[in-house]
């Protein structure tokens, strides 16, 4: 589900060097658009692999499809078919093996694979075979020309989020995990991948990591060319995160895998909204998005996401986001984290604070019913549709649409996603006429057509009560007479 008035998500790409934390020099993080990656997205996207297959960089998608449309029937393309039905490969099992082939024209692989390399969803013959055939479409699908007569696109991209990625403060990760992986950083905007952001690692033969963020690319200028704002900077710090933390989990396995089977099926629902589907990456995301309100809290920012807020308030909004994803316990795990921060004496490293973070997630699957009813409870409501019923068939020369709630709210900004039915069941919308009666009412004014059906998601991201709780997301649907 896209963003439409109030997106966190970005593009970007890096490269550096890092060494353990006494020893590391400051490292420089640079855009990059990477061939390997834009090859195994095209094939995806040719292969209706549904994450890859988005117009949010329109230009760039027609010239997509306008150069590969004939090679559909390639054998990459079928394989590819193949393997997602056998085998589920998607989402970031497609980056995931790009970053583990040599660059293009070889696209051989740079370690050996196995079960497990480069991941467990493809399997050793799979991921070979699928190597192989991608070389053979690099030829026959005449890939260089095209990346060729792209290059000035690649560089306008890499140059644009160069300017927010500058923005950034790298020196943070040093000290707040009080090491630093052996191996270097290597961040590259994906150009197909609209809002997945994807953090693959190669472990190279000498034991070193290359660490990976790919970061897709959904806004663009009224030329059609990507466009990045600070919006994107929660995403970047997000996403770097993923470099410290996924391996100390992934390491205790075992310890975490006792309580995080228990937590998981009671919010499966809301991780899926995600494409979560375990309980390892739940516990990964959560996290992760903790370090990231601890950032913030250090090196405030301002997001026109949650206007009228100030920066040093920014850090509280993002908790009450993560809560409103299913991520309930966001509040105590920030504070653990603060807790670590403020005693690096007694834990000098992120790894040696992992024990705590593990007594922590034993204790929660006790507490979390009792933390999801309490969230549930106090979260505000849309109880009503002023103008008509909510699912019904309607006048077309309805002109505004007020949402009634069950409480006050704070009445700053507001949020909407589109719905199932994507950008054609999103209304136009003429004016936000904003909060009256007590901003216990919001109206915007609309133009709607006739015989036409629409669905939106009203959500928390912006609607808040005064006293901190998002708004429960609440789906408008109706037809047009």
């Amino acid at each position: 589900m896209k963003a439409i008035l109030c997106g966190i998500i970005l593009f970007l790409s890096t490269t550096g060097i890092a060494a353990q934390a006494k020893q590391s020099k400051p490292f420089t993080v640079t855009a990059k658009v990477d061939e390997r990656i834009e090859l195994t997205s095209i094939v995806a996207r040719l292969a209706g692999y549904g994450e890859f297959v988005n117009n949010d960089f329109k230009i760039y998608a027609d010239d997509v499809d306008k150069h590969f449309g004939k090679y559909k029937d390639h054998a990459v393309i079928e394989f590819a078919k193949a393997v997602r039905e056998k085998n589920g490969i998607g989402f970031d099992a497609v980056p995931g093996l790009a970053v583990h082939l040599n660059q293009t024209p070889q696209l051989t692989p740079r370690v050996t694979f196995t079960a497990d390399v480069p991941d467990k969803r493809w399997g050793k013959a799979d991921a070979e075979k699928f190597a192989k055939l991608l070389a053979q479409f690099y030829k026959d699908a005449e890939c260089e020309k095209f990346f060729k007569a792209h290059a000035e696109m690649y560089r306008t991209a890499e140059s644009r989020f160069q300017k927010v990625l500058d923005k950034v403060n790298f020196a943070w990760y040093q000290k707040f995990y009080g090491e630093m992986p052996k191996g270097s950083f290597n961040l590259y905007l994906g150009l197909l991948n609209g809002g997945g952001n994807f953090g693959p690692k190669v472990v190279l033969p000498n034991g070193k990591e290359e660490l990976f963020s790919i970061m897709g690319t959904w806004a663009t200028d009224a030329d059609g060319l990507p466009a990045y704002s600070d919006e994107v900077l929660p995403t970047i710090i997000h996403e770097f995160n993923h470099s410290f933390i996924n391996h100390l989990v992934a390491a205790d396995e075992a310890a975490f895998a006792k309580s995080g089977e228990k937590i998981f099926p009671l919010v499966t629902e809301q991780m899926s909204r995600l494409a979560y589907g375990s309980w390892d990456t739940t516990v990964k995301e959560s996290l992760v998005r903790a370090a990231v309100v601890r950032y913030l809290f250090e090196n405030p920012v301002n997001l026109k996401v949650f206007a009228g807020t100030k920066p040093e308030e920014v850090p509280f909004q993002i908790i009450n986001l993560e809560n409103n994803r299913g991520f309930y316990w966001m509040n105590d795990l920030v504070t653990l984290l603060g807790t670590y921060e403020n005693a690096r004496k007694t834990y000098p490293t992120f790894r040696s604070f992992m024990p705590m973070i593990e007594a922590y997630f034993d204790e929660l699957p006790k507490r979390i019913d009792y933390k999801i009813k309490v969230f549930e409870e106090f979260r505000p409501k849309v109880v009503k549709i002023a103008e008509f019923e909510n699912g019904s068939e309607i006048d077309p020369n309805i002109s505004q649409i007020t949402l009634i709630f069950d409480k006050p709210l704070k009445g700053r900004g507001y949020s909407m996603n589109q719905g199932r039915l994507g950008e054609a069941g999103f209304p136009q919308i003429e004016k936000m006429l904003g909060y009256s009666e007590n901003n216990t009412k919001f109206s915007f004014q609309v133009t709607l057509k006739p015989q036409t059906e629409y669905e939106f998601v009203i959500t928390g991201n912006s609607f808040i009560s005064k006293d901190g709780y998002p708004l429960q997301d609440y789906v408008v649907k109706f037809k047009t007479k």
